[in-house]
């Protein structure tokens, strides 16, 4: 399958994602300028997670799900579930191009997991 229409939309929303978040961790007080300029985007969703602002925490999960759809392109995996590795069907790539995982294993998850 092609995928590459998903991949500039991704990396796009990632960077927006990662201003975002700083921009809220300033804004919420978490850190102060130079410190959220200076400190590795990682920690900062560190942070963020442990904050317990609901819109940081949210922030936080979205730009790990799509630094990881990211990284899953260069290592020619994009496409491919996380869990099983059988690919994703497209059409739920088109409503979410970060999703992780496919139908049945979602299912599966939400399932011994609810």
């Amino acid at each position: 399958m092609n995928y590459k229409n998903f991949q500039y939309p991704l990396e796009t929303e990632y960077l927006s994602l990662a201003e975002k978040l700083k921009n809220e961790m300033l804004i919420n007080h978490l850190n102060n300028n130079t410190a959220v300029n200076d400190t590795d985007l990682n920690d900062l969703i560190v942070m963020a997670k442990s904050s317990f602002i609901p819109n940081l925490f949210d922030m936080a999960i979205r730009l790990e799900q799509v630094d990881a759809a990211v990284c899953s392109f260069k290592l020619g995996m994009y496409g491919l579930c996380a869990d099983c590795e059988e690919e994703i069907e497209y059409s739920d790539l088109e409503q979410d191009p970060a999703q992780p995982r496919c139908k049945a294993c979602r299912e599966h998850s939400r399932y011994h997991h609810d």
